[in-house]
């Protein structure tokens, strides 16, 4: 196998005269969450840039999307959560609160009094105390961070009874995403690590008084109110966006700004994309991109979310159909699974069914999984039923490029699917075949790590430490 990688209109208005769409309407829509706050009333609008507004409720004090979740703060301390379609009914959480989170099947809750409790599972699940004396905190589905008074920094990975692991002193806030751990310190530096609870800090930058994380992106927002994104690795390079601004949110391939004036902007493609204003007035905003199910198809939108801009989208959109098809067809529908065939796509092809890369010889890549050598070419025809060496710009083709990918993955290789059950991306790496290197073995395995966090609902099902990356 051969390596390759892929490469305003104003709709806003004040809230309180946003209008709700019918009930029906709305229910049938799919997709990312933007919510925002103007006037102590929430606004929810779910699908594209352009959809509706949805009222949910007034008297709030802070809100949270995550997933197909919506919880509030009251302004008299109830934390409420829906879970649903933007009409579900509001379940009371806790009393007495001043912050809290969602994250999967999590909610979290801090009170009054300092002291925090976490929930896993529905709506009336029951409450475990986990410590007092709290100043801030966030959770994944399966992390919990929080930042003591004494600003000492402290992280527990695993279930709501795991022990907890010092991270450092100096803190003023902690946020969570994947495998990452923001902190802010109180001199105003920002640190982030990526991986392991026992990973080394790395410095981002200083004069921060806003951040957010995803797994494969850092925005910040300076204390001149200038905000500026990263996307890749802990080392990407700075992309300014706007001055003015109080508050950064991001959520897949979506970045949203809430300027000192109230106006809040969102754009979605890569971090060089126009803005599309949203909404004015508004005290808050918030963006969420909910999780795919576990054996439902991949759709373009799912490629954006996991790894920002896709090149040649309308190739890569062309040959999803078959994709999907194929995945089912080879039981590649688990969230392990599904992370591990994308990433080796991703760094095959670019998720292009018609790639070709190689210097001009009869069998040089091509397809999805870039199809390489006379023997690949004749066992992958004989198994379809073409003639593949005598014509190999058909492993290009949409009609044969994703089937031969799947056959590449279930009967080439035919232990793929096991080794991703076991999240060892080292022993499908070695199964693809590229030029040893440690370098791309951290790579594509980065890669399957950010697919398996967005199909597991935001976080790895298992600690960094059980994935296998390198080779053996």
């Amino acid at each position: 196998m051969k390596k390759q990688i892929a490469g305003a209109a104003l709709i806003g208005a004040t809230l309180a005269t946003t209008l709700m769409s019918t009930p029906a309407a709305q229910a049938a829509e799919t997709g990312p969450r933007i919510g925002v706050l103007a006037g102590g009333t929430l606004s929810v609008k779910e699908g594209n840039l352009y959809a509706p507004w949805v009222n949910q409720m007034g008297g709030i004090a802070k809100f949270e999307i995550d997933g197909n979740r919506i919880g509030v703060l009251t302004t008299g301390g109830d934390v409420m959560v829906k879970e649903g379609d933007l009409y579900a009914q509001w379940t009371t959480q806790l009393g007495g609160a001043k912050d809290f989170h969602l994250a999967g099947n999590r909610i979290g809750v801090l009170r009054n009094d300092g002291s925090l409790a976490v929930k896993d599972g529905t709506l009336w699940a029951g409450w475990t105390e986990q410590t007092g004396g709290v100043k801030d905190f966030d959770i994944t589905s399966n992390r919990i961070g929080v930042v003591f008074n004494n600003g000492e920094a402290t992280v527990k990975e695993g279930d709501l009874y795991a022990g907890w692991v010092n991270q450092m002193g100096g803190a003023d806030n902690i946020e969570l995403a994947g495998s990452r751990i923001g902190v802010l310190r109180s001199d105003k530096g920002l640190v982030v690590k990526d991986g392991t609870l026992y990973e080394s800090w790395t410095e981002q930058t200083g004069n921060v008084k806003d951040f957010e994380l995803t797994s494969n992106r850092i925005g910040v927002v300076f204390t001149n109110g200038e905000a500026t994104v990263k996307e890749g690795n802990l080392y990407a390079g700075w992309v300014n966006q706007m001055g003015g601004i109080k508050d950064v949110e991001l959520s897949g391939n979506r970045l949203g700004l809430l300027r000192d004036n109230g106006s809040f902007a969102v754009k979605e493609g890569d971090l060089y994309a126009a803005w599309t204003e949203q909404a004015s007035g508004a005290s808050a905003a918030d963006l969420s991109t909910p999780a795919v199910t576990t054996g439902g198809g991949v759709t373009l939108q799912d490629l954006r979310n996991i790894y920002g801009t896709i090149g040649d989208a309308a190739t890569v959109e062309q040959g999803l159909e078959s994709l999907n098809a194929e995945m089912v067809r080879g039981g590649i529908t688990t969230p392990a699974r599904k992370a591990a065939f994308l990433a080796t796509l991703r760094n095959e092809s670019g998720f292009r069914y018609n790639a070709l890369e190689g210097t001009g010889h009869t069998y040089q890549g091509r397809g999805l999984m870039q199809l390489t050598t006379e023997g690949n070419y004749r066992g992958a025809g004989n198994h379809l039923g073409v003639d593949l060496v005598g014509n190999p710009e058909l492993a290009r083709s949409l009609q044969y490029s994703a089937p031969i990918a799947r056959w590449y993955w279930t009967v080439a290789r035919s232990d793929s699917n096991n080794a991703a059950d076991h999240y060892d991306m080292g022993l499908i790496s070695r199964y693809v075949g590229y030029l040893a290197s440690s370098a791309e073995d951290a790579e594509r395995c980065n890669d399957f790590k950010s697919a398996l966090r967005y199909f597991n609902g935001g976080s790895l099902p298992v600690p960094d430490s059980q994935i296998t990356c390198y080779r053996h």
